[in-house]
């Protein structure tokens, strides 16, 4: 069907400002309330992509989107979508059985890399997420400190009975924990009467005095923004794949959970759950889009979950009886034993053929 674009263009001018006209399918336009013409396409005006022509399209398209409201923005062209939304909350109560690992008996691998994140707090939590890193990079988050309310001196003990604490090649946290502004002194060592005022520390040094020596500062990207969109990329089309960040829990809860949970993230689970967009009123959204922003709250384990994930740990660099074994699985499993074992011998030849000294002349090396 032929339309006059023109006479619609010139019905326009006529009518109240925001006024919708449909031009073709899925092709609409409106003017401002300044007389400038608006033109709205949707995917609907393609035939492969129009619900009614072709609705697989439309259910292939929307697994590759991790919520509801992402895919209105993007999509639909719903402005408002979005506002005050929960961030995660869907695709984890979605994918639980393949995000939240609740076997009581999983443990990670003693070979993989641990690296951790942390955020200090003193009303609000301290919290501390271990991290490990197996060899495809998948991320597991298995172990947490979680614990409002209290001084350095008081959470130092805690944290040096987390297992594995004294294998973590990396732990960062926010770089303002580095800054020498606390005037206070380890509660073993109090200021004597009449004494001069100790000098101003930081709350990494007043960690290391409790024994605490692990904290980096995290100089990366720390917008909400950005590990939100890092996470939901990590946990994009699970219908799919396999999601590359897990969460080990066992003891998942509606509320806060404070303690050492040796192996398990219930803090970090309930702060993901409760991740939500800020919501804009009617008159801002008039003048603005849809906020991205995150709300600053109940953020705490989340943080220490951020500073690992955006620092991008490299995956574990198996060994190299790590990488024998597996390339003479298949061999093994069918049958071809004789075959195996010659070329482990080979394989092993080689490796130590590569690590003995090159000789040059005589005596150089």
């Amino acid at each position: 069907m032929m339309v006059d674009v023109r006479k619609i263009y010139q019905a326009s001018r006529q009518t109240p400002p925001q006024t919708s006209f449909d031009v073709l399918r899925g092709l609409s336009m409106r003017r401002t309330k300044g007389g400038v013409p608006v033109w709205r396409l949707h995917y609907s005006a393609k035939d492969e992509r129009d619900p009614r022509l072709n609705p697989d399209w439309r259910i292939a398209e929307r697994k590759t989107y991790t919520s509801q409201a992402s895919w209105d923005r993007e999509q639909e062209i719903i402005d408002e979508a979005g506002g005050g939304e929960l961030v995660f909350a869907d695709t984890l109560v979605t994918y639980w059985d393949k995000i939240v690992i609740t076997d009581p008996k999983w443990r990670p691998d003693k070979n993989w890399r641990i690296e951790g994140g942390f955020d200090h707090g003193k009303t609000n939590p301290t919290a501390l997420e271990r991290c490990y890193v197996d060899d495809a990079g998948t991320l597991y988050f298995c172990g947490e400190y979680y614990m409002p309310g209290r001084e350095v001196w008081e959470h130092a003990p805690a944290l040096r009975d987390m297992p594995d604490i004294r294998k973590l090649s990396a732990t960062f946290a926010d770089p303002t924990i580095f800054d020498a502004t606390m005037q206070q002194s380890n509660h073993n060592q109090p200021t004597r009467a009449g004494g001069s005022q100790e000098r101003a520390k930081s709350i990494n040094e007043l960690y290391i005095e409790n024994g605490i020596e692990l904290f980096s500062p995290f100089y990366g990207d720390r917008s909400d923004i950005s590990f939100a969109a890092r996470l939901q990329m990590h946990w994009a089309n699970l219908e799919d794949r396999a999601p590359s960040v897990r969460i080990v829990c066992r003891n998942y809860a509606e509320k806060p959970v404070p303690g050492l949970h040796p192996w398990d993230c219930p803090n970090l689970l309930w702060e993901l759950m409760r991740t939500r967009r800020v919501k804009l009123s009617a008159q801002q959204l008039l003048s603005r889009n849809a906020s991205e922003a995150i709300i600053d709250k109940d953020n705490h384990a989340r943080d220490a979950m951020k500073y690992v994930m955006m620092s991008s740990p490299d995956p574990t660099k198996k060994t190299f009886r790590q990488s024998a074994e597996e390339d003479i699985r298949a061999l093994a499993e069918a049958g071809e034993y004789t075959s195996a074992l010659v070329r482990y011998q080979l394989m092993m030849a080689n490796e130590q053929g590569s690590n003995r000294p090159i000789r040059i002349g005589r005596r150089r090396r």
